[in-house]
């Protein structure tokens, strides 16, 4: 398992980015979020992710993809794609 945080969105197209703690970028689709709604999710919003590589449909030099996505322990979900303010998760 993996860490990270999301580091962009597309709302309307249900996708978007993690970056690891590596500093290696993953790409995600909704689809793949286990127990985490799309809308629970904002740049900054730590994760924990698998890495798949090579699916059907992927392209040469594309990023990996991050699937088994749910929240990190500990992580509040964010509200329509915006994070919560630290007095609010306390």
């Amino acid at each position: 398992m993996q860490h990270g945080v999301v580091d962009r969105l597309a709302l309307d197209e249900g996708f978007g980015y993690i970056q690891g703690d590596d500093g290696q970028e993953f790409f995600f689709h909704r689809s793949a979020l286990q127990a985490t709604d799309f809308e629970e999710l904002a740049p900054g919003t730590e994760v924990e992710f698998e890495v798949r590589s090579n699916r059907p449909g992927d392209e040469p030099g594309e990023h990996p993809r991050a699937v088994s996505i749910r929240l990190a322990a500990g992580a509040v979900p964010a509200a329509d794609h915006e994070l919560l303010p630290p007095e609010k998760t306390r």
